[in-house]
């Protein structure tokens, strides 16, 4: 029976290797380049789809895209210090000194995210949406010292908790 197998493995291995000769193969896109290609006097240089351009000279440029911030983030404030949206499950963006934690399910302790931290919150709410989905009702800012969405009891009350 192994016997068996090894020949079939082989017809079909052999069947495969036929039909890879018989397709055409894709040409090269360096073969598409003409060979008397204008070229900048450097010694690394990028192929812009006329000439050979200066590595240096071809960062200089403009990007060929730039990321805008879409207007539902952009409403977000400067000074946020904690964001959450209902995603498949509550997911909070909470500002840590100058990066953005992430927690999922609980603001517990057990429930951050040991493996996203980031400096930028655009990033963030991508990486969040990226893992849990859009949130159905946007990103919302919280307030209070612990980001509950409410003042704390000891702030509301005008006592001087540490």
């Amino acid at each position: 029976m192994d016997l068996a197998y090894g020949r079939e493995a082989l017809r079909r291995l052999r069947e495969q290797q036929e039909a890879a000769v018989r397709e055409p193969m894709q040409p090269s896109l360096l073969e598409q380049i003409p060979p008397d290609a204008p070229m900048d006097d450097a010694t690394i240089t990028v192929w812009n789809g006329e000439r050979f351009v200066a590595y240096e000279k071809w960062l200089a440029r403009a990007p060929v895209a730039v990321e805008c911030t879409p207007p539902d983030k952009a409403a977000i404030p400067a000074d946020t210090g904690c964001l959450t949206g209902d995603c498949s499950l509550r997911v909070w963006l909470v500002r840590d000194g100058d990066r953005w934690s992430m927690f999922a399910g609980s603001r517990a302790a057990h429930a951050r995210r040991k493996d996203f931290v980031s400096p930028y919150l655009e990033h963030a709410i991508r990486t969040a949406e990226q893992w849990y989905g859009v949130p159905s009702g946007g990103w919302r800012t919280e307030t209070g010292r612990a980001g509950t969405g409410k003042a704390d009891q000891g702030e509301a009350a005008g006592n001087d908790l540490p």
